[in-house]
């Protein structure tokens, strides 16, 4: 015949005998855990490294996603200007002097056409006119 007994330690609580008593006891033993997960936490994880290490496991083999670092590097200036002259069809001339030199009516005036206006001239003086 086997007889089981039973000790109790001086350091045991008494079983909660309430609903509010058991969920007092559930936060205190949660308390304590969290405290005890912090204070493993730094050798577990330097553990965990040198695993890692010894055996040269990567991120992919332990499972987690991996995506390539895309690093933004910008276009030269040149090859921009070169894509967006590429794209466009050059602009017909608007303005023509008599000495053949012609402005498309766009940007900063060139020097003929901003010395003519300076003289009391007017851009429209040298307007191409299209004949049908």
């Amino acid at each position: 015949m086997i007889t089981l007994t039973t000790t109790t330690s001086k350091k045991a609580k008494p079983m909660a005998t309430t609903y509010l008593d058991l969920k007092a006891q559930i936060k205190a033993l949660e308390e304590q855990a969290e405290e005890l997960r912090k204070n493993e936490l730094t050798s577990v994880i330097e553990d965990m490294k040198l695993k890692i290490s010894e055996y040269g496991i990567s991120a992919e083999e332990l499972g987690f996603n991996v995506k390539p670092v895309t690093v933004y590097t910008p276009k030269p200036i040149s090859q921009k200007i070169a894509e967006a002259t590429n794209d466009k069809k050059p602009v017909e001339p608007k303005y023509a002097n008599a000495v053949g030199k012609t402005w498309s009516g766009r940007g900063i005036a060139p020097k003929w056409v901003s010395e003519h206006i300076a003289t009391g001239g007017k851009k429209e003086d040298f307007l191409i006119v299209k004949s049908e």
